[in-house]
């Protein structure tokens, strides 16, 4: 019990706002012209934008995460950086199914490990943030090389073994669209269903991304 408490405050405190003190007063569009000076050091693109939720320097959202961050700048010298996250949820019969989903990502994937991704790329911003208003050095942002993610393929074979006929298999390797379809043709009436099976077996069933499922050999 403890383990999951301290697992929930660890996730609501990975997206909660980020908040510093500069030692100069300043104004936004004093920052902004520091941070555009700088805008290699970025992975998203920002501008300055006013409206309902006020004056703020708007960065937008990382696609990976599903974050995007407002900073804000209150009374000269104060930095609050607002995460503002926009997930595209989907869902079929009631069962969620898109990219952070339990079923593409795990249970703990999708709750522990996505709060711990989304935490990080809020402190990377806010620390490089931090830096060039200090007038420190900050390296240009490179992206990180992304491994291959193979989907695991004894999960794969018991998805389509039990739920093949609702394409549940198919949702889970990031085939959503004939995932959806075999869901309303029950499997294909059956024949994508087996074929899909098959192909499982032997090896040959792919990812989203045509990446074979193969099981792993001991």
């Amino acid at each position: 019990m403890n383990n999951l408490t301290g697992s929930m405050k660890d996730v609501a405190f990975a997206t909660s706002p980020r908040e510093f003190d500069l030692p100069y007063s300043t104004t936004l569009e004093e920052i902004m012209q520091k941070l555009n000076a700088r805008r290699a050091a970025f992975q998203m693109p920002f501008q300055i934008k006013g409206g309902v939720p006020g004056q703020r320097i708007s960065f937008e959202k990382e696609p990976n995460v599903d974050v995007g961050l407002w900073l804000y700048l209150k009374d000269g010298t104060h930095i609050r950086i607002q995460p503002v996250i926009t997930e595209a949820k989907m869902s079929v019969g009631g069962m969620r199914v898109d990219k952070n989903s339990a079923l593409r990502k795990g249970l703990k994937g999708a709750t522990v490990g996505l709060a711990t991704e989304r935490g990080a790329y809020i402190d990377t911003v806010t620390e490089t943030v931090k830096k060039i208003l200090n007038g420190e050095e900050v390296e240009d942002y490179v992206a990180p090389e992304v491994p291959v993610e193979t989907k695991d393929w004894m999960t794969t074979f018991l998805l389509c073994f039990f739920l093949g006929g609702l394409g549940v298999h198919r949702y889970y390797v990031g085939k959503i669209g004939t995932g959806i379809l075999y869901t309303l043709t029950a499997g294909l009436f059956g024949i994508g269903y087996l074929v899909d099976f098959i192909k499982i077996l032997c090896g040959k069933f792919t990812d989203k991304d045509g990446n074979l499922i193969r099981r792993e050999k001991k």
